[in-house]
């Protein structure tokens, strides 16, 4: 216990001069030992007699020494024999020994506070309640243990029950609701079963997984990791199912919660379906409204994860910063599924990223709700694999992604699916219904404003184009003078293209294709080979699609097997007008002498607006770039 510092007469009290002082221990006729340092090594004898002091009549007393008097117990302090104090009591520093039971505590940053000993019977160790043992133990004792501990749990209301750190056989678990299963961290409690069946299951909403791995061995067929139906605000923490036939099976449920959850090398990763399951209208749910952020889902042979309307709706689920790598099937299968996101999502090394049909049965509420809609994939990037897009695909989306080695099929798209500001390089492909494949970026549309005072001709927008790069522009243009009533309009069009970029070689030892890719050995850059001119050991490769900088001197090769040395590095060719500008509508002017049109100038595509002298006159600039980038 901490040290209290009797504070009562440490200042001069009126009334109080010579009294005399009684320090008891707390509810007792016992002196209580009390000292003149904080430290407690130099008592004081008990009782003690305050010091005196006369003024005006008035007597007033202190404690006699400097300072203050201290003791380490609790204490009241008995004054003339007639006054007393209540109970002073030492701040607590340690629990050791004394009952805190009724003690108040309230989260950092939350408002209800509870009694230790509510929190306390939330949590349920499992050693507690049987034998649990780490490595070789018998699963049929543990799986007794952890059953009784979780329905010790179940049996309170709901709390969180403890597994400590080892790997631990069982055979089948159910978590009744609000009941948390928790281990010491995922990789360092590990539960392993192998029954070929449910082995975890989920049985009431708020139930769920924390810091834990769920492993099951050896993928025995039909074994299913964790499994739910119609459950609510089901909770992963920290948690890695692994190695079963299906890691994770949902039938239906709403407002699940998972953040770091992992699902890995298991045949089929996760299925979140919109399931009645017994098609009695009563025995599933839709699956609706989750989240899941964090976390990895990797080396599946079947299907990483898969949203699925089976009978009911599986719809309004987000995903956030959740990797999908090394899987050798499908790592996502969006099957009449509806306003799915994904944001900040990566994919590395799948054979296939994405599937994205519709749901088959054409029974289904006549199609109005197992169609694929609202499917965007926001943020992050996708390397190498193939994306297969199927019917509806009404509003699918690819927002500001990086894609590199992607391959797109589209086979009967009802609508087109759009790839919106995302960096493609040139080993991006699109195969089937490729026109239904869109592209647009910010930097395409939009309006700039500005002025002239003479009749000097004026860029008033420009784009600059990437080496290969076709555009079609058309360009809608308002003159307002401000010191005159004059006003013009334009509505003019043109086609530029600016040329690949031409890079040197020397030493060729094998010689390259137009159409393949070429890689630099020491800078990592690409870019497409679209001309080579070729004069047997040297020549010029003409580039486009450049992703990073060609350094001299470095071996460049091509994907179809060209090699040589580079001799000096990319060499920018200007951008140039392909015909002449053209009014889609006849210029209106007031003064003949203003004007609007486009120019090359160097790399960029400029609109150039003319106005006239000592006149300010207020452009109004719109321009729409149709880019074959």
């Amino acid at each position: 216990m901490a040290t209290s510092r009797l504070s009562d007469f440490d200042t001069w009290r009126p009334g109080y001069g010579g009294s005399v002082v009684t320090v008891y221990v707390a509810g007792t006729t016992t002196l209580a030992n009390i000292f003149s340092n904080e430290a407690l090594t130099v008592a004081v004898s008990n009782p003690v007699t305050l010091s005196n002091r006369e003024e005006d009549g008035i007597s007033y007393g202190k404690w006699p020494l400097s300072g203050s008097l201290y003791t380490d117990q609790a204490v009241t302090l008995s004054i003339d024999g007639t006054d007393q104090t209540g109970v002073l009591r030492p701040p607590l520093t340690s629990l050791s020994g004394q009952d805190a039971s009724a003690a108040v505590v309230t989260a950092t940053g939350g408002s209800q506070a509870h009694t230790l000993a509510s929190i306390a019977a939330r949590v349920f160790y499992a050693t507690d309640y049987g034998t649990l043992t780490a490595g070789g133990g018998s699963s049929s004792t543990n799986n007794t243990t952890l059953t009784a501990a979780l329905g010790a749990a179940a049996g309170a209301g709901g709390g969180f029950v403890i597994v400590p750190a080892g790997t631990y056989a069982f055979t089948q678990l159910s978590i009744a609701g609000g009941v948390i299963l928790c281990g010491q961290g995922r990789g360092v409690t590990i539960l392993q079963s192998q029954t070929a069946d449910k082995c975890v299951t989920l049985a009431g909403d708020a139930a769920g997984l924390r810091a834990i791995t769920i492993d099951g061995v050896n993928n025995t067929a039909g074994s299913i990791g964790v499994f739910a139906k119609a459950k609510k605000e089901l909770l992963f923490d920290d948690v890695d199912v692994k190695r079963f036939a299906i890691g994770m099976h949902f039938k239906g449920g709403r407002k699940l919660n998972a953040r770091n959850l992992y699902l890995t090398n298991n045949t089929d990763g996760g299925r979140f379906f919109g399931d009645d399951d017994a098609g009695n209208g009563a025995d599933g749910d839709d699956f609706m409204f989750n989240e899941w952020v964090g976390g990895l889902v990797s080396q599946h042979s079947g299907v990483g994860l898969e949203f699925s309307y089976v009978d009911m709706k599986c719809w309004h689920n987000a995903l956030r910063d959740v990797g999908f790598e090394d899987n050798t099937g499908t790592a996502i299968q969006i099957n009449g599924a509806r306003w799915t996101r994904f944001e900040g999502c990566w994919f590395t090394g799948n054979t296939t990223n994405l599937n994205v049909l519709d749901d088959t049965d054409s029974s289904n509420e006549a199609r109005l709700s197992n169609t694929v809609e609202g499917l965007v994939f926001r943020g992050g990037e996708m390397s190498g694999g193939a994306v297969t897009l199927k019917d509806t695909l009404l509003d699918v989306a690819f927002i500001e992604m990086e894609l590199s080695d992607v391959d797109f099929t589209l086979t009967s798209p009802v609508n087109a699916v759009l790839l919106r500001d995302c960096a493609e390089d040139a080993n991006v492909t699109v195969s089937g219904t490729g026109s239904y494949l869109t592209r647009w970026y910010k930097t395409d549309h939009g309006a700039t404003a500005g002025l002239t005072t003479d009749a000097t001709a004026t860029k008033a927008w420009a784009r600059t184009l990437q080496p290969g790069e076709v555009v079609y522009l058309i360009g809608k243009v308002l003159g307002n003078a401000r010191n005159s009533t004059s006003v013009g309009a334009y509505h003019i069009s043109v086609s530029g293209k600016r040329p690949g970029s031409t890079l040197a070689y020397d030493a060729q030892t094998a010689n390259f294709t137009v159409g393949a890719t070429l890689t630099g050995a020491t800078s990592g850059a690409t870019a497409r080979i679209i001309a080579d001119s070729d004069s047997g050991t040297t020549g010029t490769l003409t580039l486009r699609d450049i992703v990073g900088e060609f350094v001299d001197n470095e071996i460049i090769t091509g994907s179809s097997g060209g090699s040589a040395t580079a001799n000096g590095t990319l060499a920018a060719q200007n951008c140039a007008l392909l015909g002449s500008v053209t009014s889609l509508r006849t210029a209106y002017e007031d003064v003949a002498g203003w004007d609007a049109t486009f120019a090359a100038n160097g790399p960029e595509i400029e609109l150039r607006v003319t106005g006239a002298a000592s006149t300010t006159v207020e452009w109004t600039v719109d321009v729409s770039v149709t880019s074959s980038l």
